[in-house]
Formats: structure tokens, C-alpha cells, sequence
């Protein structure tokens, strides 16, 4: 009792703190925290995608095919098993009066998702042989599916435990725990597939690996919050919130993955491994939007009652527009010359799929500029746009898959979550409406569109010799376009600003240092 007595006051002391630091505008906590939570991701994509080069010369297509349909089945049972409780705990865990009240939320929470996961993976495990038939083929060992179960396992703890870090506005422990997740998984994962030679087993024991490192970190970071104790109201809550969200995490999940279902059903396991090298470029549009996936929501929740929040939300959307659109150019540009780099002559064709699936990322993440179902709680109306959506591009994509190939499942992909950022968008602007200017916006998004297209089609470097520069020019003319179209006067001088500020401290530690050394 004492422990809880001192964590409470301790808790006490830290939100004074907090409330008496000088109040930053939505915009400069946004980016402020989500520069912490953007290096993370940096920082863990970067350690993770140092690994991917070995593993595409040591893995076939069809090898990289079962990883990716593991990752599709732990997504799934992430969103569903544990009835998406870790939704209501954010939902409600920022509206919390109390220390005591927020860690009775945190603990049950946590007790009810340890319970699910444990009775869900223990049934895996003991039907892993027909489990592994049915999902990956027969072809496949069953061990890969037991391994799986533990990754689903500590996917779902570890998770819950790191969004409980964004939710108490914690950016430096969340930042923390992720690179140590990632760390040891791309450690873990080069010593089990380079060195053991443990093959597909090792590369998602690798992933087991590092769910346990960051999700040790963050549970330490938060371990005065949670408690193996069950509060019955305060679960009902929860569920009560999230339970309309399972069916929209499963059309989120059909959203972002019936694309390789559809490849696997219609073409080979190969085919998935093709189209998930080409999807891998994507991971570079979450370095774009972590930053703001992590600090957008949970600012906006703790401020949305604010009379400046609707413009700071407009402001914000926009200037990651234009980095959006940027890197959606660059990526789309050059993709051809990434994935000859990174991997062999078996993957020659992934790019084609590049610019539909690094679009369709983009579109899957910025549903957090999108706040108003959120804030109001109305999350049957959320539901119904994913499972709609989620619907639509289960069919799509097998539709599109026999005429088009791996190009037409890619396609479905962008498709369907255009219409559900759009949908979402319609509705979060009639509940918050945000002074969005949305011609301002479709301009950057046409001219960026036709670069994107040019920049595609351009002949790869290593065929001509004008190639290069020809593709630099492209890029160069985008950065250009949409840094002036999408930025205002003052927001372009404030950048120079800290530009000059950094240079100039450069330029004053350098002498220091000569002088030092």
C-alpha cells in the first residue's frame, strides 16, 4: 500500500509539473514530442532495415512470403483477440481524474488482455498442424505457426503497454522502448536466421525477441500503473468504447492486408514475397507519419476543448502534406534503384507496385487529422467506414488481381483507403470541423501526382545515362513546388531561422573543439 501511496504522489508531482510549464500550441507539442517519437522510428526502421538486404539474398519469394502472411495473422489476432480494450484504455485514460482511476483502467486493462492472449495462443499452439495447413499451406513446418503463437502473445502486451506510454504523454520512454524493441528484434533475427540458420523459424523468433525487450521497457517505464487486478466498471468502460472497434480493426486489417490474401489465394506464395518486398518501401512512409501518429491523437484528446486547436490541426495536416507528398515523389522516383540495391535479380519487378502502396500507406496513417468520431466517441460510425471499406478491398483486390497481377492488388490497396480517409474526413469536419484549405491542398496533390507518374516511368539509371539526372530533376522540382505551394511566408522564415540558429552554433562549438584538440 505504501508502494501505491508513494507512485500516487509521485504521479501528483509529475502532472503539477507538467500543468505549470508554460503552455505550448497544439502545432509545437505536435512536433516537439513527435520529433521524439519520429527518431525513434528513424532510428528503429534504420536498425530493421539494415537487416532486410541479408535475409533477401538468404530467403526466397515464397520465404518472405510466409513472414509477411505471420505478420498479417499477428496484426489480426493484435485487433481482435483482447477486444481492442487498449483503444477504450486510451480513450478514457486522459479524461482520468485520479492516479488511483487511472491506474484501475491501466491494471484492468492489462489483466484482461494478459487472460485473452493467454487462452488464444495456447489453443494455436495445440492446433498448430492444422493451423499451419490452412493458413500457410501444407507445405510449411507447423513449428513456424507454434513460434508464431508467441509472437502474437507478446505483440499484444508489448503494444498495449507502449501506446499506454503515448497516452500519459511519456515521448522519451515510448521513443525508448522502441528502439530497444527493434534493436532486439534485428539482433535477435541475424543471429537466429544469418548464424543458427534457424530459416523462417528464426526470423520470427527474432520478432518474439524483440516484442519482449521493448515490452520489458515499457512496462518498467509504467509498472506503478498496472496491477494483476480486474475492475469490473471500469473494464465495462472500456469495452463498451473498443468493442465497436474490433469489427473496424478488422476492416482496417482487410484495409492493409487483403491485398496479400488475394496474391496468395490467386497466385503463388512467391507472388506475396514480391509484392511484400515493393511493400517494404512503405516502411519509409512510417518514419514520415510516426511522429505524428505518436503525438497527434493523444494532444489532441487532452486539448480538443481549445479554441485554437481546429486551426493547429489545419496547419499541421497541411505542412505534412507537403512532406508527404515529398517523399511519396522521391520513393516512387527512385524505387527501381532501391530494390536492385537491397536485394536480387529473384525480386526484379516489386517496383511496379511502389507508388500505389507508398500512396495507400500514407492514406492508412493520416486518418489522425481525422479526430472527430474520436473525440465524440462515436465509434460505430468509425466501424462502419472500416468494415465497409475493409469489405470493398477483400473484393477489389480479388478482382483486380487476375487481370492486373500484383499491380492490380496494389491498386486496390490505394483505392479503398482513399475512400476511407475520405469518409473519415467527411465526418470528423461535420463533428470538429478544422479550416482545412482544400484547394490549396488538391493542387499540391495534382502536380505531385503528375511528378510522381514522370518520375515512375523514367528508365532506370543503370540503362541510360541521362537517367539520374533526369529522376534527381524530378525530385528536385517536387521539393521545390510543394515547399513554397504548402508552406506560408512566415513558416519558410521560422525554418531559416532554425537553420541559421544550428549553423551558428555549429560554427561557435567548432573553434572549441580545434582549440581542444
Amino acid at each position: 500500500m505504501a508502494g501505491g501511496e508513494g507512485s500516487g504522489v509521485a504521479y501528483a508531482a509529475a502532472v503539477a509539473d507538467h500543468d505549470a510549464a508554460p503552455k505550448r500550441s497544439l502545432a509545437q507539442s505536435v512536433f516537439r514530442d513527435g520529433a521524439l517519437y519520429a527518431v525513434a522510428g528513424a532510428l528503429g526502421q534504420a536498425i530493421g532495415f539494415i537487416l532486410f538486404p541479408f535475409l533477401a539474398h538468404v530467403f526466397e519469394p515464397s520465404d518472405f512470403g510466409v513472414v509477411d502472411l505471420v505478420v498479417v495473422i499477428t496484426t489480426i489476432v493484435n485487433l481482435t483477440v483482447a477486444l481492442e480494450v487498449s483503444q477504450g484504455l486510451g480513450r478514457h485514460f486522459a479524461d482520468a481524474p485520479t492516479f488511483a482511476a487511472k491506474r484501475a483502467y491501466a491494471s484492468s486493462a492489462f489483466t484482461f488482455s494478459l487472460l485473452c492472449y493467454t487462452g488464444f495462443c495456447t489453443l494455436v499452439v495445440l492446433l498448430a498442424a492444422p493451423l499451419t495447413d490452412l493458413l500457410l499451406g501444407d507445405d510449411v513446418d507447423p513449428g513456424v505457426m507454434r513460434v508464431a503463437a508467441a509472437a502474437m502473445f507478446f505483440n499484444g502486451l508489448s503494444y498495449m503497454a507502449m501506446d499506454l506510454l503515448r497516452w500519459q504523454l511519456r515521448p522519451r520512454a515510448f521513443a525508448l522502448a522502441t528502439v530497444g524493441m527493434m534493436v532486439g528484434l534485428t539482433s535477435s533475427t541475424a543471429i537466429y536466421v544469418l548464424v543458427l540458420d534457424w530459416g523462417v523459424e528464426g526470423a520470427i523468433a527474432g520478432q518474439v525477441t524483440g516484442y519482449i525487450v521493448g515490452g520489458t521497457i515499457a512496462f518498467t517505464a509504467s509498472r506503478h500503473l498496472f496491477r494483476l487486478h480486474i475492475d469490473r466498471a471500469r473494464l465495462h468502460e472500456m469495452l463498451a468504447y473498443s468493442l465497436p472497434l474490433v469489427p473496424a480493426s478488422t476492416g482496417v486489417f482487410f484495409n492493409g492486408y487483403a491485398d496479400r490474401l488475394a496474391i496468395q489465394a490467386r497466385m503463388t506464395l512467391g507472388d506475396v514475397g514480391l509484392y511484400g518486398v515493393g511493400y517494404r518501401l512503405s516502411t519509409i512512409v512510417g518514419l514520415t507519419l510516426i511522429g505524428f501518429q505518436g503525438a497527434m491523437m493523444p494532444q489532441i484528446l487532452a486539448r480538443h476543448h481549445e479554441v485554437d486547436t481546429p486551426i493547429s490541426l489545419a496547419r499541421v495536416f497541411r505542412l505534412f502534406c507537403a512532406l508527404a507528398l515529398t517523399v511519396w515523389i522521391a520513393i516512387s522516383t527512385f524505387g527501381d534503384e532501391i530494390i536492385r540495391v537491397l536485394t536480387t535479380p529473384a525480386y526484379d519487378g516489386a517496383d511496379a507496385v511502389v507508388p500505389y502502396v507508398v500512396a495507400a500507406a500514407f492514406f492508412a496513417g493520416m486518418y489522425i487529422f481525422a479526430p472527430g468520431l474520436n473525440i465524440a466517441k462515436r465509434t460505430k460510425v468509425f466501424a462502419s467506414i472500416a468494415v465497409s471499406c475493409g469489405l470493398l478491398n477483400l473484393v477489389l483486390a480479388f478482382v483486380l488481381v487476375g487481370p492486373l497481377g500484383i499491380e492490380g492488388a496494389a491498386l486496390s490497396f490505394l483505392l479503398t483507403q482513399m475512400i476511407a480517409f475520405g469518409s473519415y474526413m467527411h465526418f470528423s469536419q461535420r463533428i470538429y470541423p478544422a479550416p482545412h484549405e482544400w484547394r490549396r491542398l488538391g493542387i499540391a496533390a495534382a502536380v505531385a501526382t503528375g511528378l510522381t507518374v514522370l518520375g515512375w516511368r523514367l528508365p532506370p539509371v543503370d540503362e541510360h545515362l541521362w537517367g539520374l539526372p533526369a529522376k534527381l530533376a524530378v525530385v528536385a522540382l517536387g521539393v521545390v513546388f510543394l515547399a513554397y505551394w504548402l508552406t506560408d511566408g512566415d513558416e519558410r522564415a521560422m525554418g531559416r531561422r532554425v537553420l541559421a540558429a544550428r549553423l551558428r552554433r555549429r560554427a561557435a562549438e567548432a573553434p572549441l573543439t580545434a582549440t581542444e584538440a
